[in-house]
């Protein structure tokens, strides 16, 4: 009887070190506060390599890395005077302030949601660099793999995948998929599908986190997540009472420029399905994370359809939240709609309702062209998202003007900073604008050092060109618009 009992014993301790084992391997949890959220453990270290060992090594790319030497003027002819975050309530300046001031130890993360401006991820690529140059590095923050989606990437990385996957974007009217921050989804209830992300470089040395957000609606799923030669393996739970949306976070001691994800299931997968919502590759230390959210085609819509914003957001616990949108809203009918008014406060307030403590940025739309026509909407445009972000305590930060206002497209078109649409910017204009963005932020912090006082910031403004505007700094470069004026390329 008392053998019998200790093989019984010796049985469940086996099978209890089984489970701790895999539970070692990774952290899966419904979307809890961010702070009750466990950390993934170390996985597995096998044989075989995921990722090309001959990679080039991460570099932090500069404007003088793209631009050449007339970076070096851009900073000092576009100045504060011109290119700085505004401000009514004298509150918001010093709440920058405070939270900047503690990046190093607690960490900065920013949410740049936007359209197709702010997809590509070249300007978001600059201002991360900037910025995590000054406050260390949290990591590269918030992606997808886009080729679900039938979509281009982000500028640093592509997407391979298997199997049959239908996908939704918060650029679509009514989404197919139920959508998370990122602002894309996609679906597939194949007994075997994958997906990789492919970077151009490897990663930055050291310990990872990558966040993956998902959704499933069975327990037979199985997930292999593998970058260099370490391996999570995932039973994905279903205990009958799925949350909306989960979070499995993954640990590895060190990355290769790839990262694979492979999905298998047991048996008939009628009326099971596998979501993808997004992925965040995190460093394990304080710093910088800027999360590049960047829809092609999305206008100020998009976010109000986000139906796991709020679970999904408070993971990335944003300190400043950027409110990208206007072009896709304007450019067609050259006017402001009517609703518009209506989907910027709802947006400003969906937000602030689950983050209010993060700061909002609200941006103006660039100068643009559409079929030889200006449109001039983009001047009602800034001169309506000023009024909306001093009326709803949010800062304000006048690309519009900044990029040189009215007419200022043909110039930039002729020296090779905005493509042949006249709207959407080449890789030299993005790494333009991801670095006066970054700048914007950093000459507020110093205006509001400067003087603890100060009670506002507010430029006035016209529609016509503004003195030390982007268009001023290509004058000054060359007097002779030329596309070749810049030596360097993306």
């Amino acid at each position: 009887m008392i053998l019998f009992l200790m093989r019984g014993l010796l049985l469940r301790f086996v099978i209890l070190a089984g489970a701790l084992t895999l539970l070692a391997s990774c952290t899966t949890s419904t979307l809890a506060p961010r702070g009750q959220v466990d950390k993934g453990l170390t996985p597995q270290q096998v044989d075989a390599y995921v990722g090309n060992k001959a990679s080039k090594p991460y570099t932090r790319r500069t404007s003088a890395d793209l631009l050449g030497t007339p970076a070096q003027s851009l900073i000092r002819y576009v100045t504060a005077e011109t290119n700085i975050l505004e401000f009514k309530n004298p509150a918001l300046g010093q709440e920058l302030e405070n939270k900047w001031g503690k990046a190093k130890t607690e960490g900065f993360a920013i949410a740049h949601f936007g359209d197709s401006l702010v997809h590509g991820g070249f300007a978001a690529e600059m201002a991360r660099g900037r910025l995590q140059t000054l406050r260390g590095s949290a990591g590269r923050g918030m992606t997808f793999p886009y080729s679900l989606a039938n979509i281009y990437s982000q500028n640093d990385f592509q997407s391979t995948f298997t199997g049959e996957w239908t996908s939704a974007n918060s650029a679509q009217p009514s989404p197919r998929l139920p959508l998370g921050v990122s602002g894309f989804a996609a679906r597939t209830s194949d007994t075997s599908a994958s997906f990789s992300l492919n970077f151009y470089t490897a990663p930055e040395l050291g310990k990872k986190r990558v966040k993956l957000f998902y959704s499933t609606n069975s327990a037979s799923y199985t997930l292999r997540i593998q970058s260099a030669n370490f391996l999570h393996q995932v039973n994905l739970p279903n205990d009958g009472a799925l949350p909306r949306t989960q979070m499995l976070e993954l640990s590895f001691p060190e990355m290769s420029d790839t990262l694979r994800f492979e999905l298998t299931s047991l048996g008939s997968n009628s009326g099971r399905f596998f979501e993808v919502h997004g992925i965040s590759i995190e460093n394990t230390t304080p710093g910088v994370l800027y999360h590049s959210l960047g829809v092609g085609s999305a206008n100020y819509g998009a976010l109000l359809g986000q139906t796991y914003f709020e679970e999904q957001s408070a993971q990335l616990a944003p300190a400043l939240i950027v409110l990208d949108w206007g072009t896709n809203d304007i450019f067609s009918k050259n006017s402001i709609p009517p609703e518009l008014e209506k989907n910027m406060v709802q947006t400003i307030k969906k937000v602030r309702a689950q983050h209010p403590k993060a700061l909002i940025v609200l941006t103006s739309a660039q100068d643009m062209t559409s079929r030889r026509r200006n449109i001039t909407a983009t001047w009602d445009f800034a001169i309506l998202a000023r009024r909306l972000a001093f009326e709803n305590d949010c800062l304000f930060y006048d690309w519009y003007r900044i990029a040189g206002g009215r007419a200022s497209m043909a110039t930039w078109v002729a020296y090779g900073l905005t493509g042949p649409d006249h709207i959407h910017l080449t890789g030299l204009g993005y790494a333009v604008k991801g670095e006066l963005f970054a700048q914007a932020i950093l000459n507020m912090l110093e205006r509001v050092k400067s003087d603890p006082t100060l009670k506002n910031i507010e430029i006035k403004t016209t529609v016509a060109t503004q003195p030390h505007s982007v268009v001023g700094w290509l004058k000054e470069v060359s007097a002779v618009p030329r596309k070749g004026l810049f030596d360097k390329r993306p």
